[in-house]
Parts: C-alpha cells; structure tokens; sequence
C-alpha cells in the first residue's frame, strides 16, 4: 500500500498542471482579497466583525480548481492509456483506488488551507493599504475550521468521483460545473422546489452558507450545516459504493 500511495503522489507532483492550477489559484486569491475585499471595502463592512471570516467562506467557491486536479489524477490515466500500468503495478485495485481518494484528499485539503490562510491576509493588507481600518474581528475558529476543510475535501471527493463514474476527462470536467449551476437549477425550480437543499452540491453549499450550530436555526428552506454535511457524506458513500464496484468489476479501457 505505501508503494501504491507513493505511486499516487508521484503523478500528482510531477504533472504540469498540478502548478498551474494551484498558482491559478494562489493569484485569484490573492487579487481578489486584495482589491475587491480589501482596498475597496468602505462604510458598514469596515465594521463588520464577522468581515475576514466572510472573506474565508467567499473564497472557498475556488475549490472547485481541487475537485479539477482531482479529476486530472484520474483521467490523465485512462486518456493517455497508462491505467493498465497502475493496475498491474499493485496487486488489488482496491488499494490503488484508496491510494487515488488519499492523494486527492491531501490536495483538497492543502489548497482549503492555502485559501483560508491567504484570503483573510491579503484582504487584511488591501485594508491597510488604502489607509482604513477594520474593526475588530470574530473568528469562530473551530467552526470555521471543519466547515471549510469539508466543503474543500468534499468537493475533492465529489470531482474524482465523476471522473471515476465517467473515465472521461472532458465530462467531468463539464459535470462538475453543470450539475450545481444548471441541473440542479432546473430540477430545483421544476420539480423538487424546497427540498432542493437536499441535491448535494445545493447541501455543500450549504455547509458553508447555512447556520450553524451556534448561529440561528435553519429555515424551511435550508439546512444547518452539520446536517447538510451529513447530507454530503449520504451521497459521497453511496456514489463511493458504486465507483468501488465499478472499478474493480470493469476493464481497464
């Protein structure tokens, strides 16, 4: 297994497009804190106690770039055939997919950190730059922390598990930005109406947008975000099941 994990992060740390999207990413933050939550804040926000922790939440929608290195780990292999020299390298597949799930977990996770850490701080900096001044701030520290670990390794879970479904790189890559902007939307609107918040990309949203425990209660309309965690995890399992089988039934091709 530890040659297995060895192999995963190998290909994860030696393709080009692993550094790219993470400096993407680092560049988008760091612009967008700066300028637009930072030098340009001005009235009420300046005394909003609750503004950095805005700016972490608000900046975690950039995750989305993990769930496409995710997607990258596995495709890669299936586009440019090397798949079959992963499997025969290891001698169940099972080991090889777990491998695959820790190597994604670990970016996903990374870039949540670099994200909270870098948003807050350039925002901060853009404050300070254009001579204003921000009010004390409250951090619920530990509230913040597993909801924006989540969302990010969440998204990560959800991106390589359309590629595993899929094999295809292009339709995961269109999957991943369709499903919440558009499916969801419609069936939403047409069909399930309120208990929209139960689809999974309208729950992880909610995982950081909805109350949590220490705020108010949830309406009809949304959940609390220990709940619609939960709803995440439902359908991570139950999609997780199905690519297992999959993957150890079907042929590498």
């Amino acid at each position: 297994m530890i040659a297995t994990l060895k192999a995963e992060f190998r290909k994860l740390l030696t393709v080009r497009s692993t550094y790219i999207i993470t400096i993407l990413v680092v560049l988008a933050v760091s612009l967008i804190a700066f300028f637009l939550e930072g030098w340009n804040l001005k009235g009420a926000a300046l005394h909003d106690p609750a503004q950095l922790a805005g700016d972490v939440t608000g900046a975690l929608n950039i995750t989305v770039f993990g769930a496409i290195v995710a997607i990258l780990l596995m495709t890669h292999e299936y586009r440019y055939n090397t798949i079959m020299y992963t499997l025969t390298s290891s001698n169940s597949r099972a080991k090889v997919l777990a491998a695959k799930v820790v190597a994604a977990s670990v970016y996903a996770l990374f870039l949540v950190v670099l994200i909270g850490v870098l948003s807050p701080v350039m925002s901060y900096l853009g404050v300070h730059a254009h001579g204003n001044t921000l009010a004390p701030q409250t951090l619920h520290y530990g509230d913040l922390i597993w909801r924006s670990l989540f969302y990010g390794w969440a998204y990560g879970m959800i991106g390589l598990l359309l590629a595993m479904l899929t094999r295809n790189q292009v339709a995961s890559i269109v999957a991943l930005f369709l499903i919440p902007d558009l499916v969801e939307q419609l069936l939403g609107f047409l069909l399930l109406k309120h208990n929209a918040v139960y689809m999974p990309f309208s729950a992880l949203t909610q995982v950081i947008n909805g109350p949590s425990s220490a705020q108010s209660m949830p309406t009809a309309s949304t959940l609390s975000s220990g709940n619609a965690a939960l709803v995440v995890c439902v359908y991570l399992v139950v999609g997780w099941i199905a690519a297992w089988i999959l993957f150890l039934k079907r042929d590498a091709n």
